[in-house]
């Protein structure tokens, strides 16, 4: 195994991000960070001199404690940075920044028609997002993308998702970071939201879960012991891509009985009287067709779930998406199917979560990306 030698400054800068990174989900005394990191007390008090003389974190008002000593809990300014995230969708996309504490400034939607150069919308909302009132530019740390896929992050390509031809192949992440000047990050829509809610308290205390997007398709995100799951290329999982019908129906991907072509909210309602998730879920309690699919939903994503959980641990499952609404009726189902079907049966349940309902979850979900990249060596 080859060793790679850290000099003094590498040491400090990793522990300057580690302190940032974990002051993103919470202020914290310095004797919690000093617990949390393993830092010694004199290091942690350094490194948080260093960053209140910087204007990156600031003190809260002193708490007392159970024993009867009183803390400081440091807490990160949300003006000591700012990242723009972007949404793109197949209808067009959405956009806002977003300050380094997890609010959104600014934002706005675009609406995508096809014509002319596809990224001149982009860069025009990048300009104006980047030029808002009061947020000094060297501030500005970067633009976080998150785009169905797959696709390539490391290149910063769009592949050739299903019924999104206006970006397949498309190297959007080196065009916009030549336009603008600014880092530019790309990564799976169901990836980002998996990695957003990854130490947060909407995780559910769990380390290793799967994230599942339905709506217009089914996107999904993997967290394994608190990263995401990825491969060569930042290649993320494609669940919505694997069959559940070796003999189903063809699917724009190429693949045949895809969870996609099965589970995804239009393909689930085609020839129903149904039009949207909502008028299924508010017709259950009178509607037995309605009652059906639901039924049929939880079959075709348990399908996918219990081949998931026999590859790769994990503890629970968050919808996100359409399924938010309702989600009470539709993950007791999930959870019987999965819990009586995947190899771990008899083991510690898996257990299944609506995720995080927060607004602009997607535009904060994209930036964030871009600040946990900057935050990382």
């Amino acid at each position: 195994m080859r060793v790679v030698a850290r000099n003094a400054d590498y040491t400090k800068e990793y522990n300057r991000k580690l302190v940032l990174r974990l002051l993103r989900h919470q202020p914290l005394s310095r004797a919690e960070i000093a617990r949390r990191t393993g830092l010694t007390r004199a290091s942690t008090s350094l490194i948080a001199a260093e960053l209140l003389n910087d204007g990156l974190v600031r003190e809260m008002s002193p708490v007392a404690n159970p024993r009867g000593r009183t803390s400081t809990p440091l807490m990160l300014c949300p003006e000591a940075g700012y990242a723009i995230g972007i949404y793109l969708n197949r209808d067009g996309c959405s956009a806002g920044l977003v300050d380094i504490g997890g609010n959104i400034i600014v934002s706005n939607e675009i609406r995508m028609t096809g014509e002319g150069d596809k990224l001149e919308p982009l860069r025009q909302v990048i300009q104006q997002l980047s030029q808002t009132e009061g947020v000094q530019r060297e501030r500005l740390l970067g633009i976080g993308i998150s785009a169905p896929g797959p696709l390539d992050g490391e290149s910063g390509r769009i592949l050739n998702p299903p019924r999104f031809d206006l970006w397949h192949q498309v190297e959007i992440g080196p065009q916009l970071q030549e336009a603008t000047g600014l880092p530019v990050f790309l990564a799976n829509n169901a990836t980002c939201l998996a990695s957003y809610h990854c130490g947060r308290p909407e995780s559910y205390g769990s380390s290793n879960f799967l994230l599942l997007l339905v709506d217009s398709g089914v996107g999904s995100g993997v967290i394994s012991k608190g990263k995401v799951l990825k491969g060569a290329g930042y290649f993320t999982s494609e669940l919505g891509h694997t069959t559940i019908r070796y003999d189903g129906r063809p699917c724009a991907c190429g693949n045949i009985g895809c969870l996609e072509e099965y589970a995804a909210i239009p393909k689930l309602l085609n020839g129903t009287g149904f039009h949207s998730w909502k008028e299924l879920v508010d017709a259950l309690d009178s509607d037995p067709e309605a009652v059906y699919l639901m039924a049929q939903e939880a079959e075709y994503l348990s399908a996918a779930i219990v081949n998931l959980t026999n590859l790769v641990r994990i503890d629970s499952v968050l919808l996100a998406g359409d399924l938010l609404y309702g989600a009470e009726r539709i993950m007791p189902l999930i959870e019987r199917r999965v819990n009586r079907r995947c190899l771990s049966y008899g083991c510690q349940p898996i257990r299944v979560y609506p995720s995080a309902s927060v607004p602009g979850i997607r535009i904060l979900s994209a930036a964030d990306m871009a600040f946990d990249r900057l935050l990382r060596i």
